[in-house]
């Protein structure tokens, strides 16, 4: 396991840095074109790949495959890929990259801080945090989850829409999220997690739509349905019981929740746990400052808000909601 933590220049050199620390912790780079815009990574079955404005940086689409078909493919055409993350065309303008699965970087840097948190061993793990501007915050990540249970998948990948209004909406998604709700601008910006056999699925679906909706999820790539997985932030059963409470260092107590998903197969009307998301929890930042570290046992978790840590009617406002992330420096 591995931390690293800096500032960037850049989107490209934010990547580049990305690269350096992926591969010191056994990661593959597939593909840097820094002239294209096109980016690669893997490790165990877990393919990401991403593009970018070379022009103006500001938007990283984030695309989920099954292998890597090589550098003449562009991400989001890669063998099995998940469909959601643009790929209607060859474009790389902003303009496009923002319709699906995405980072919104603002600005092309100075990016005053990034974090890397990430896990080599079993279940892999990337989660990337960037304040992009002064106390403004975002995320994405790759890896894989902890299973429960004996089945084929559990590698992930999501991106960060915040809607440009003030506060928290259905229309936005962070992590493996179970707030995200179903509209026709909206579907494709969910989190994926690879899944193949369990009941109910095809022989020929692959993919689970991560999100808190129960219709109107897209097909993959090839036009293969996703299945509808009910994500564990800002939703489902556990942010349902206990993603209302608080807490602070000076009272000791710092309530935190886990990251689960289930798979709903709605024919049947059943539900089937699949894991948790490893190192990561959701958190009330009332009382914690962006970016601190907090000790929970043997434990140091770092603290971020969603966006922007505030209650003022401002864009991009994330409220209290915050997220935890497990820091190991060995």
């Amino acid at each position: 396991m591995a931390y690293q933590t800096g500032s960037a220049t850049s989107l490209q050199d934010l990547l580049s840095k990305l690269n350096t620390f992926l591969t010191a912790n056994g990661w593959t780079i597939d593909e840097f074109d820094t002239s294209g815009g096109d980016w690669a990574v893997s490790k165990n079955n877990i393919f990401v790949s991403g593009r970018w404005d070379t022009t103006a940086p500001q938007w990283l689409s984030l695309h989920q495959a099954l292998a890597f078909a090589g550098m003449v493919t562009l991400p989001g055409d890669h063998t099995d890929d998940s469909g959601n993350g643009y790929n209607t065309n060859s474009s790389h303008l902003n303009t496009f990259l923002d319709n699906e699965r995405s980072v919104n970087f603002q600005v092309n840097g100075l990016y005053p801080a990034y974090h890397f948190f990430e896990n080599d061993a079993a279940p892999a793990y990337v989660h990337v945090v960037v304040e992009v501007i002064t106390d403004q915050f975002v995320h994405f990540g790759f890896g894989e989850i902890e299973k429960v249970g004996d089945w084929t998948g559990g590698e992930y990948v999501y991106g960060q829409k915040h809607s440009s209004t003030t506060g928290l909406t259905t229309s936005s998604s962070w992590l493996l999220d179970g707030g995200l709700d179903n509209s026709s601008t909206d579907e494709q910006f969910a989190a994926t997690l690879h899944m193949e056999g369990l009941p109910g699925m095809g022989v020929s679906e692959k993919w689970g739509q991560v999100w808190g909706s129960t219709v109107g999820q897209p097909n993959d790539t090839a036009g293969n349905a996703k299945v509808i997985v009910q994500g564990g932030y800002r939703g489902g059963p556990i942010a349902h019981s206990f993603g209302v409470f608080g807490g602070s260092n000076t009272s000791g107590l710092i309530p935190s929740y886990p990251i689960g998903v289930w798979y709903r197969d709605i024919a049947n009307n059943r539900a089937y746990f699949l894991g948790f998301q490893a190192d990561v929890r959701a958190t009330n930042m009332k009382n914690f400052a962006p970016g601190e570290e907090v000790v929970i046992g043997s434990d140091t978790w770092v603290f971020f808000p969603a966006s922007i840590r505030t209650l003022d009617p401002i864009t991009f406002s994330s409220r209290w909601l915050g997220i935890a992330y497990k820091k190991v420096t060995a």
